[in-house]
C-alpha cells in the first residue's frame, strides 16, 4: 500500500489550521488544542516544518509559529517531502544503483516515469487546495485527471 505516514497527515492538519490565519503567530499549545494532536507531536512537527522553511518560528513572549508562505504557494509535494523525504516509488527513483538488480532491471525507467507523474500531481496541488473540497472539474482543468469509480466523468 502506498500511504503517507501519520506524521505527514498531522502536518497537513496543523498547516491547514495555520492557513486560515496566516498573519497570526500561533502557539504550539493552541494548535494542539484546536487539532487534537498531542502537544509533543505538534512541537516535533513544527520544528521539522521550521527546519524545512515551511513555517517561521518566533521565540519569546508572544512567540509561536506562522506559515512561511501563502497557502497557495505551499505544494502538497513540498509538505510531503518535508516530513517523508524525497518521493520514491522504488529504490531506483531515489538513488542510483541502490538496488542489486539495477543493471538488469527492465522496468526501472517506467517506475521513474510513474514517480515523476505522481510528483507532478502532488506539486500541482497546494495547501490552499487541500483546505477546501477538491472539485473534480477544477482538477481536470489543471491537467490532473480525476477518476471516481461509479461516478460519471463529466
Amino acid at each position: 500500500m502506498l500511504q503517507i505516514s501519520k506524521l505527514t497527515d498531522y502536518a497537513f492538519i496543523i498547516l491547514s489550521h495555520m492557513a486560515f490565519d496566516k498573519e497570526r503567530v500561533i502557539s504550539a499549545a493552541w494548535i494542539a488544542q484546536k487539532t487534537h494532536v498531542s502537544l509533543p507531536t505538534v512541537s516535533k512537527l513544527l520544528k521539522i516544518l521550521a527546519e524545512k522553511g515551511l513555517v517561521i518560528s518566533f521565540r519569546g513572549q508572544g512567540g509561536g509559529y506562522q506559515l512561511a508562505k501563502n497557502a497557495t504557494d505551499l505544494t502538497v509535494a513540498d509538505i510531503v517531502a518535508a516530513i517523508e523525504g524525497k518521493l520514491g516509488m522504488t529504490e531506483c527513483c531515489t538513488s542510483e544503483n541502490a538496488c542489486a538488480l539495477d543493471s538488469h532491471c527492465t522496468i526501472k525507467e517506467n517506475w521513474q516515469i510513474v514517480n515523476k507523474m505522481i510528483h507532478s500531481v502532488l506539486a500541482g496541488l497546494t495547501l490552499h487546495d487541500m483546505i477546501r473540497p477538491l472539485a473534480r472539474n477544477a482538477m481536470a482543468l489543471r491537467g490532473i485527471p480525476v477518476i471516481v469509480e461509479g461516478a460519471s466523468n463529466d
